[in-house]
Formats: structure tokens, sequence, C-alpha cells
């Protein structure tokens, strides 16, 4: 215990009857200070008896002058860290690695298990977390509820075909999932892709929470794919290489969709708490600036990058599959890291995701409300390595061609967009369907759709079939200004009243006729 000193430098010396006044004052503020803060010291504690720590509170173990003594990562066993791991060297930075050149202390924490992984970070035993943005939506609404505060600072990368839905033969579009048995591992990236293909189709409420009630929920996706496998279930969402090896035990089987398609939904991130990044923003940067030097050192050396993780004894990734896994991703370099995070292009990745993410969530039932995105990211640390990046923004172009002849879409949505009378106006009140709309194309990148305008049987029929193509021009064009999709990832057609959905004998009929389809199809000029 430390000596307090006197200005003369000499001891204080108190007699024994202050000394006893002085302890009983002290347990008197102390006793005031429970009893008057009972209420903010009983939020912090967790129904099953864990503190959680508030937004501003120190987890991290650093010194005065404002340097973290280690930083604490925690990982699953995912390919997509690969680039931490090449640039620590190791699980513990390693001499001479790229992180101990910035002078950092880092020390990745494999924690396989979600649930124990969030319960680290939220109690300050990780400073840093790897998620992916999906499930980050739905812990942030719930950290946020229990005062601990976060935030996404780095984008790692994008499933780009490792996650999938397979399914029997006979099933070849999302609709036809409908009275199907599927399986799938609860909040995970598998359990967002298949409510939000189910969300974006034109199944019935009713069919889709019939789905969900009745669908064999497993541990993880390989416990999906081997349910798959042994015929089981009708469907299964999993990843590779469990997926692939699934479908060639069963014989017809096929991937209805995997995140070549849906190529901008599924992403993992690094996400910081708020009290590290508070303290240690410059630890933070250099970490940032390190982690995208691992992802260039990869570029560059790849058969050294993939004979380093196979030397991660913990990690159980042998080179030729670390190889095989990290074909499956695109790795976050700086500049996908700004067009991920809204700094450059016209839609915001991380924002787009966390938004669809969370309202499936709710759907569900899993959250109670939606959170503003832009609380939940912090682009500091990757904007202060602008002078290191220099030049534009650069954008990743997609060649789109139109659907081949008899290809059936991937999926169909339903809208009733509502127009001005007579007329290819949209009404203000209908631009949010549209950016429904926009958001699954987002998200689905590499996609091409048909927009198909339909009316009832009143009127002309010329003039309705003219109306409706005018209408679906409108909506193309409301998509391109607004999201920048290019004009020939969109077809338009009208079909006027020639295919309705329900009886026009009938207001509701005709209101049910009175719709805009959205045909999704997997781009055919994709490799």
């Amino acid at each position: 215990m430390a000596d307090y000193g006197t200005e003369g430098g000499g001891k204080l010396e108190l007699r024994p009857g202050v000394k006893i006044f002085g302890v009983l004052l002290l347990l008197c503020v102390i006793g005031a200070t429970v009893y008057l803060n009972w209420g903010r010291i009983h939020r912090l504690i967790g129904r099953e008896g864990t503190v959680q720590p508030e937004a501003g509170q120190t987890v991290g173990q650093g010194t005065l002058a404002g340097k973290a003594d280690r930083i604490r990562v925690r990982v699953n066993i995912w390919v997509g860290c690969a680039p931490g791991l090449v640039a620590n060297g190791n699980l513990s930075t390693q001499k001479g690695s790229i992180m101990d050149r910035y002078g950092l202390n880092v020390e990745f924490k494999i924690i396989d298990n979600w649930t124990d992984a969030a319960s680290a970070f939220a109690t300050g035993k990780v400073d840093v977390m790897l998620y992916t943005v999906d499930v980050y939506a739905k812990d942030f609404y719930q950290f946020t509820r229990q005062g601990f505060g976060s935030k996404a600072f780095l984008m790692v990368d994008w499933s780009r075909g490792a996650d999938g839905i397979i399914a029997k033969p006979g099933i070849h579009s999302i609709e036809d999932l409908a009275g199907k048995i599927v399986a799938y591992p609860p909040y995970t990236p598998s359990h967002t892709l298949l409510l939000d293909a189910l969300k974006h189709s034109s199944l019935s409420p009713t069919q889709i929470d019939w789905i969900v009630k009745h669908a064999v929920v497993t541990n993880d996706g390989i416990e999906s794919a081997l349910s798959f496998a042994q015929e089981k279930v009708d469907a299964a969402v999993a990843w590779d290489p469990d997926m692939t090896d699934a479908m060639n035990k069963r014989p017809g089987s096929k991937k209805i969709l995997d995140t070549r398609t849906a190529d901008r939904l599924i992403a993992d991130i690094l996400v910081v708490s708020d009290a590290f990044a508070s303290k240690y923003p410059e630890d933070l940067a250099k970490f940032a600036h390190a982690w995208i030097e691992g992802v260039e050192y990869i570029k560059k050396n790849p058969a050294a990058a993939h004979r380093l993780i196979g030397d991660v004894k913990e990690f159980n990734v042998p080179a030729d599959l670390a190889q095989a896994m990290l074909e499956g991703v695109v790795l976050g370099d700086y500049n996908e890291n700004l067009v991920f995070f809204g700094l450059g292009g016209k839609v915001n990745d991380f924002g787009n995701i966390f938004e669809l993410a969370q309202s499936n969530w709710k759907d569900q039932a899993v959250i109670g409300g939606i959170s503003d995105f832009r609380k939940a990211q912090d682009t500091r640390a990757i904007e202060s390595l602008r002078p290191h990046y220099p030049g534009p923004v650069k954008m990743a172009e997609t060649t789109y061609a139109p659907p081949r002849p008899g290809q059936e879409p991937l999926m169909t949505q339903q809208k009733t967009i509502y127009f001005a009378t007579n007329s290819a106006e949209i009404n203000p009140a209908s631009r949010v369907v549209v950016d429904e709309i926009g958001r699954m194309m987002q998200a689905y990148h590499n996609t091409v759709v048909d927009i198909v305008g339909n009316t009832d049987d009143q009127g002309a029929r010329d003039y309705n079939v003219a109306l409706s193509k005018r209408r679906a021009d409108a909506v193309k064009g409301y998509l391109r200004q607004k999201y920048g999709f290019p004009g020939d990832r969109m077809r338009t057609f009208g079909n006027g009243p020639d295919q309705p959905v329900a009886s026009n004998d009938s207001e509701d009929g005709r209101a049910l006729n009175r719709r805009t389809d959205i045909k999704v199809y997997p781009n055919p000029a994709a490799r």
C-alpha cells in the first residue's frame, strides 16, 4: 500500500480515536453510495450473475501513457482471421512480426462458442471481437440495453461461396422450401442466410412461420450438412467444406443459394469495446494498419501465408485446407474497408447488412427493437490509414447478363407500390417499399432482376399494359439513381391485367393484382 505524504515529505500519523472515526465515516460514505446507486449497480449484473461493464468502463490493460500492454482478440476457428495471424506470427505476437514492428502485443484467444465469446467480450475478458455483421446486429441491441458500448471498426472478409443453402432434387428456388424440413444452426450467419432469403421471397408469413417452426435446429453448419447427407432433412444451411461434401453424398442435390450470389450479405468484422477504443485509439489504429498489411502479405505470398496458418497448432487448419477455405472468401483490404463502411460509393454495406439483420431478428422476436447502425460503427481507425493508401476509392465492377431462356428465378417478391393515378410517379409513401428492393439487391449484388408491372382489369387493356411498363421503368430509375445499380442489371416488363394472382371480381382481389413482381436470378455472367 502506498504512503500518502505531507507537503514536507514526512508521514502523516493519525491517533487511534481519529482512525476509528475515519473508518466509520468511510463506511457510511460507502453505504450511502451503494444505496443511492443500487439501481445502476443492479443493471450491471446480468441475469446469470456476470457483471456487464458500462460504456466507457476500462476493460483493457495498459499503462498511464495510454499504450495498451496487450490487445486481447477473440477469434473462432475461421480462415477469415488469417491476416491477423499472419501479421502476428501466431496466436501471440512473435518477435519481428508485423504487429511487433508496430510495437503491439496481441493475444488471439480462440473461443468457438458464440455465447461464451459474447460474454467474454461484454465482461472485459477480451478487447476486440471477431463477428459477422448479422450476429453483431443482434448482440449490439442486447449490449446497448446492458450499458455495454462497442463498435465495428474493421471489415475482415466477405463470404463468397463459403455459406449456402443446399436442397434435395425437386427444390429449385426459395419458394420451393414451402412445407419442407430445413436444418440450420441458430443465431449464426447460416440462420441469417435462411431468414433473409425467406423474407425476400413470395412465401407468405404463414408459410415462413411453418418452415421456421418445423426446422431441425443444429449445433453448427457441420451438423446441418451431416443431417442433409443422411437424408434426414429436405434442405440445409451449412458452410464449406462440409456443404459440398454433403451434396456429393446425396446424388441429385443442388445448391439453391450461396454467398457467391448473396455476395454482400455475410461479412466478418472486428468489433472493439468503447472503453478500449477511447483509452487506446493510437494502438487501435496501429492494429488496423498491421491487419491490413497482413491482407497484403497474403496476396503477395499466399503459399507462405498458408504454411503460417497451418503452423498454428490450436487452429488445426492444415496449409492445404487454409488455401481451399480462403478461396471462399474475399479478404478486406484498405479499399474494401472504405467501400464497406460507406466512405466511397452510394451504399454503406455495413449499415445495409445491419438493418437487414436487425429486421430479421426483430421479426423472429429475438430482439425488441431496431438500432441506428451509425452508432455501431467507428471509421476513425480505417480513415487514419489514408496517408498510407493515397488515391481514389475504387469501386468493384460487376459484369451482368440477362437470365438465360427458361432460367428459373431464385426467388420472387410481390410488392405493392403505389403510384399517382394514371401516372408512373411513385407515391412518396411507397419509396420505403422500393428501398426494401434496393437493400436486397445490394446484399444479393451478384443477381439480375426482372421488374414486372401488373394491374387489375379495370380500364382498357392496352392502356394498362403501357402504364404497367412505365411504372416498372420508374422503379428501375429510382434504383439506378439512389443505389447506383447499372441499367443492364434490371429488365422491365408490363403485363397489364394479363397475369392476375387473384380474382378481379372483388376489391381485395383487384388490390392484390395491382402489384410489382421482382424476379431475382443468379447472375449468369458470374464466374
